[in-house]
């Protein structure tokens, strides 16, 4: 069986990957993984990418190395690959959705980033991703809300299937009616979808 040599890289050394489609890393989460690192160690190499002036790009494995840092480890375990620009924005996004802990709001924008910076249509995308288009462009689609709802899904942890059910109104200032209403009275799902019908029935009769 083939292995991929992992090495002990210092955390100085590292920084950041600026395609990183995580934006929220979870105070909660980190410190669980830090209390883990504590005992255990760092499990699952990072994937590291040497760059020019012997210092190395994050690919894969921010939470891990945000933790590992707060554990006061000097050194963490990676594999270093050369990987292009698009394989590395193609590397980070993967690793999120396989650990399926990424936002679907923060999966959205990383397919629609790569879909501008590479000049990726959706069908090449989807392959290079393994993924169903129709997965991806319903993703995209709910990017379509205004920012300050998609904040507000985020904020009160509402779920995708309650972001497309605001996409079937076209208009933002009944989206956020809608939303309050769903956030003050904790709607489920099939709620949610019977106040948005209830709404356009009411329009079709005015």
């Amino acid at each position: 069986m083939f292995i991929k040599k992992t090495t002990e890289i210092p955390i100085d050394s590292i920084r950041a990957n600026d395609q990183q489609p995580r934006q929220n890393f979870g105070e909660e989460q980190l410190i669980e993984l830090r209390d883990s690192i504590k005992e255990f160690g760092v499990l699952q190499p990072l994937i590291l990418k040497k760059e020019n002036d012997g210092n190395f790009m994050l690919i894969a494995g921010e939470r891990r190395l945000r933790a590992a840092a707060m554990a006061g480890l000097n050194k963490v375990p990676a594999i270093i690959k050369n990987a292009t620009d698009e394989e590395i924005g193609m590397i980070a996004l993967v690793e999120n959705i396989q650990r399926e802990n990424l936002g679907y709001i923060e999966e959205a924008k990383a397919y629609k980033t790569l879909m501008e910076k590479y000049g990726l249509n959706q069908l090449a995308l989807s392959e290079r991703l393994g993924k169903n288009q129709s997965t991806i462009s319903n993703k995209i689609r709910i990017l379509n809300l205004p920012e300050d709802i998609q904040d507000m899904l985020v904020k009160n942890k509402l779920t995708e299937r309650h972001a497309r059910a605001l996409l079937k109104l076209d208009d933002d200032q009944l989206r956020r009616l809608i939303i309050e209403k769903v956030v003050k009275h904790s709607f489920n799902v099939k709620q949610t979808e019977k106040l948005v019908e209830e709404y356009l029935a009411k329009r079709e009769n005015q």
